[in-house]
């Protein structure tokens, strides 16, 4: 049976400033929690309905700290609008980082403010096989939980790293590319092998304090009326035109 600091503590981790201080953040559903713990991420709590034990694979839980909860007391510590089966509270990883080490795609996001974006991107980086994001600390935190429902179990794969992207900027040896409406058509932009794809602010673009670090700009051409591509498209094609051409 849940307490009410049980109730009090879990949702609390819904703030930012509450997640970094505990160094935990929550994951929920069945399939994104199984995730997770595949991923090796280390488990801190898990709160599951009684009726999940019915289901074949469930068992994994059972080999961590575990609370057994009614549908109430779900719906009471669940950050969605409707309840999973099942909550994982996962400590935070904390990755290595060594500037000189980044070879092949780097992805780097600046300043972008839509969970969702931000989640599909890192799917997308794991889907490619990318292990590295490289963010501004103006840029939504990876561990809101609408970023990681959207992540779908990705965000125990991919390694996002807030920092000064000036600074990065300013001490990598790889070429930086940039997403920008301006930019030479991806179709006949020759991707470096190894390079850091800098995708802007969903609104505004490309900060102008980053502009001088970068190589080039590169865009997606444009064959019909819509005004634009949100973040995680943009991405998307790019990325997929990158390994298109140099491969990997």
């Amino acid at each position: 049976m849940l307490s009410k600091a049980d109730i009090k503590f879990v949702k609390s981790l819904g703030e930012k400033n509450i997640r970094y201080a505990n160094k935990l953040f929550v994951a929920e559903g069945n399939k994104t929690v199984s995730d997770l713990i595949s991923s090796n991420l280390q488990v801190h709590h898990i709160y599951a309905l009684d009726a999940l034990f019915d289901q074949a694979g469930s068992n994994q839980y059972t080999k961590f700290p575990l609370t057994v909860v009614n549908q109430k007391e779900m719906d009471s510590i669940s950050q969605l609008q409707n309840s999973r089966e099942v909550i994982g509270v996962f400590n935070m990883p904390e990755p290595s980082f060594n500037l000189n080490d980044l070879s092949g795609l780097v992805l780097a996001v600046d300043t972008l403010q839509d969970p969702g974006n931000l989640g599909t991107i890192i799917r997308l980086a794991d889907w490619y096989g990318i292990s590295t994001i490289l963010a501004s600390v103006q840029t939504v935190d990876c561990f809101n939980n609408k970023v990681v429902q959207s992540t779908m179990g990705s965000i125990g794969r991919v390694k996002v790293l807030y920092g000064d992207l000036s600074v990065w900027f300013s001490q990598t040896k790889l070429p930086i590319v940039a997403a920008d409406m301006q930019g030479i058509p991806a179709s006949k932009f020759s991707f470096p092998e190894s390079m850091i794809l800098l995708i802007g602010n969903e609104g505004a673009g490309i900060n102008p304090l980053l502009k001088p670090f970068i190589s080039n700009f590169v865009t997606i051409e444009k064959r019909g009326a819509a005004e634009s591509l949100n973040a995680a498209m943009a991405s998307a094609i790019l990325v997929d035109r990158y390994f298109g051409q140099v491969g990997g």
